[in-house]
């Protein structure tokens, strides 16, 4: 916790979490935060002979958010992009995570304590993942085990144009996250990405365990744009990248470029690459038992060239 003038403190460790729940609690009581109510299905399908258990959920009702959007986008007219965060719902507030960060919480959760790491001015969602990008991330991290998400471009998922990170607490499942047990039979190293055996192009290497949260965020930062590079999606030296997904526990983290948001109706965002993936209906959850969720992966993941 470090002072930042005015009353307002930095947030981490235990404060940070606390925050959180808190922050939880008098949202649902305002009826400022909203719960998207699912059902949750597990569809079984195997890698090189390791079953994965993808944790597929059911939208009861999306009409609710939807409305909502509209709504508040409609009371904007004049702005181009309608941005959330600027200026942000105070009842959805957390606190300063660093001088250039905040935490939010997201307005319609599936998950229960969903929080946002929102740059505290605009910044585009497209510009390079910054240090500072890391440290936020870092910061949630440590505050509470979980998994860190970025969607970048519209073909990744991104919904946004104001720079954001997500997590979601852990576990979302037994195994932690449905990918888990294909990453502990991976052979990873601290800054060196390899290919899992997923059958979609990415890259995974274990994230840094380093006793010091700057170094840490550092270390994965540099981690990060190796991946970039290796994946072709822009260079170290910090070039616009193309679409992709950034994914992070404290324990690894994997970059998965992007060619289109979704493939037979079917949406794609970040967390399908955790092994976890959202449908609206029941027509939809039939498609994807139809399509499978690794052909849906595959299809809407690698470079736009490689999809043509």
């Amino acid at each position: 916790m470090k002072a930042l003038g005015a009353g307002l403190e930095y947030l981490s460790g235990k404060q940070l979490w606390d925050s959180v729940i808190n922050a939880s609690s008098s949202a649902y009581a305002s009826g400022a935060l909203h719960s998207i109510p699912t059902d949750s299905h597990i569809k079984t399908e195997l890698v090189e002979g390791v079953p994965v258990n993808f944790q597929i959920r059911v939208v009861k009702n999306l009409a609710r958010k939807s409305a909502e959007m509209k709504r508040r986008a409609n009371q904007a007219p004049q702005a181009k992009d309608f941005n959330p965060f600027l200026p942000y719902d105070p009842q959805l507030y957390v606190g300063e995570l660093t001088a250039h960060y905040r935490c939010l919480l997201n307005k319609f959760n599936v998950m229960d304590h969903h929080i946002l790491m929102v740059t505290t001015e605009f910044v585009p969602q497209l510009e390079p993942l910054s240090r500072e990008d890391f440290l936020a991330a870092q910061l949630c991290l440590e505050a509470r085990d979980g998994l860190v998400f970025y969607n970048g471009g519209t073909e990744a998922g991104a919904s946004i144009t104001h720079k954001h990170l997500q997590m979601v607490p852990l576990p979302l499942c037994p195994e932690s996250f449905p990918f888990q047990p294909l990453f502990d039979t991976t052979s990873t190293e601290t800054g060196k990405a390899v290919q899992s055996k997923l059958p979609f192009t990415h890259l995974v290497a274990a994230a840094s365990q380093h006793v010091d949260i700057e170094t840490r965020a550092t270390h994965n930062w540099a981690c990060y744009r190796q991946m970039a590079s290796q994946l072709g999606l822009g260079s170290e030296e910090g070039e616009y990248p193309l679409p992709h997904n950034l994914l992070m526990t404290r324990r690894h983290l994997w970059v998965v470029p992007r060619c289109r948001e979704r493939h037979t109706g079917l949406a794609v965002n970040a967390l399908g690459y955790a092994g976890t993936l959202l449908v609206k209906d029941q027509q939809q959850l039939e498609t994807l038992q139809s399509t499978g969720c690794l052909p849906l992966l595959q299809a809407v993941a690698g470079l736009p060239s490689q999809s043509e």
